[in-house]
């Protein structure tokens, strides 16, 4: 083992910067993941993805650290399944009687339990859910328990259903209470509170008795920001969002598609080597 590269504890954004177009690890990846883990680097990951799919996804590679799930609302260590919920909606279950029952909208919630569960399906939520590999319970929102759901998600089969008017219609006030954001075209996302970036790297450190002075966050996508500010090391992709990249200390020089994150490990393993 490396101690150079194993005192640096990497935290990588892994729908954007490591899937391939298919949703599944590239091949080049899978090869670097494992040099990196072999020359005694450590890896964990943060994902808008459930515990299970991201699990799915990764296969063999192992975590040297719980990973941020479900956009980072959930520190879940895979070592010993331990799940550490980072918000909540307890005391919030007229919202989900009141989510917008409109023909082509879906509606999901993620659970504490790492579980989806659909209020509503549409299309587009049937695409995402494929896509992302993510297994799921039908249920009514009368079941729900407001204190296990860590977001709620809408989906929109078409860009002309008018989605923050219909929120605003059928919830009022409580939309104040609320942190809405867009994570694709037709998918938002509403949580109860902004989960601060040093709030999760302290979930992803404090388990596994890693200083969070010693985490590099390698993002791709702005749910990672508030981590990229948060951290003392950080590195975003040549092609991520401006803002994203002028807060990062570090810009790639491949887009995330030609293997940024290749790049950085890859240059990992090589410093060290050098040092060694």
């Amino acid at each position: 083992m490396n101690d150079s590269l194993a005192s640096t504890l990497v935290l990588c954004d892994l729908d954007n910067l490591l899937l391939g177009e298919d949703g599944n690890l590239t091949q080049v990846v899978r090869d670097v993941l494992q040099l990196f883990s072999s020359r005694g680097g450590r890896l964990t990951v943060f994902s808008q993805r459930s515990p299970r799919a991201v699990r799915s996804i990764l296969g063999s590679v192992r975590l040297a650290a719980p990973a941020l799930v479900c956009g980072g609302t959930m520190a879940y260590h895979y070592a010993d399944g331990n799940r550490v919920p980072l918000c909540s909606f307890d005391q919030q279950q007229e919202l989900f009687n009141c989510l917008p029952d409109t023909p082509g909208v879906g509606v999901a919630v993620q659970m504490q339990d790492g579980t989806t569960r659909v209020l509503r399906m549409s299309n587009a939520l049937e695409r995402h859910l494929r896509q992302e590999w993510t297994p799921y319970l039908l249920a009514n929102a009368a079941d729900i328990h407001p204190e296990q759901v860590l977001r709620v998600l809408l989906y929109q089969d078409s860009k002309a259903v008018p989605m923050i008017s219909l929120l605003e219609k059928s919830l009022g006030d409580r939309t104040a209470v609320l942190l809405g954001e867009r994570a694709a075209t037709d998918t938002l996302i509403l949580t109860p509170r902004t989960v601060s970036g040093r709030e999760m790297l302290d979930a992803v450190c404090m388990p596994v008795g890693t200083d969070p002075e010693d985490v590099l966050v390698l993002a791709g996508g702005l749910p990672m920001l508030d981590m990229v500010r948060a951290s003392s090391q950080s590195t975003a992709a040549a092609d991520a969002p401006a803002e994203l990249r002028l807060a990062a200390q570090k810009v790639t020089l491949t887009d995330a598609a030609a293997g940024s994150a290749v790049e950085v490990l890859y240059r990992m393993v090589r410093d060290a080597e050098n040092l060694a």
